[in-house]
């Protein structure tokens, strides 16, 4: 019943044989559907593979095989998101940074002005003890009085 169809090769070469199921006719367009359902698992949004974690490698990783897999495929936004988070942690972390340098900066500046400034007043007060201004005054016909001072009142 099984027949030959000497239409498909030279020689004998890729002979079918012609059945019931498959005419001579038919055979180019089966072979067409085959190929259309073959490019469609190629392209298909999901892996049917059920061994695909067998088959991870470090080759096929580096190799950019993993970016055509279902999973990236699925995990490709949230993976976005997360680089995205991470950019902006690090530059917040910077930022961060540079406020604390500059508020310890300006934390020592602070100290360092009040030091000099308890220093100058402490020299002031100094000076200005009476016995600096006795010593000044010994070339002056000037002297510290003998009296104590009293208030002069005024009558409204």
């Amino acid at each position: 019943m099984a027949k030959t169809d000497k239409n498909n090769g030279e020689n004998g070469e890729n002979q079918q044989p012609v059945t019931e199921q498959n005419p001579p006719g038919q055979t180019a367009a089966t072979e067409r559907e085959k190929a259309i359902k073959a490019f469609k698992e190629l392209t298909a949004e999901e892996d049917n593979a059920p061994d695909t974690h067998s088959r991870m490698t470090l080759a096929s990783i580096l190799g950019g095989d993993i970016l055509g897999g279902r999973w990236f495929r699925r995990q490709f936004w949230y993976m976005v998101m997360i680089v995205g988070m991470l950019i902006i942690y690090v530059s917040n972390r910077y930022s961060c940074q540079q406020e604390m340098i500059r508020t310890k900066v300006l934390s020592d500046t602070l100290i360092d002005r009040r030091y000099k400034a308890l220093t100058r007043s402490s020299q002031l007060k100094e000076r200005m003890r009476r016995s600096n201004i006795e010593e000044a005054l010994t070339d002056t016909t000037l002297q510290t009085a003998n009296t104590p001072s009293f208030n002069l009142k005024v009558g409204r």
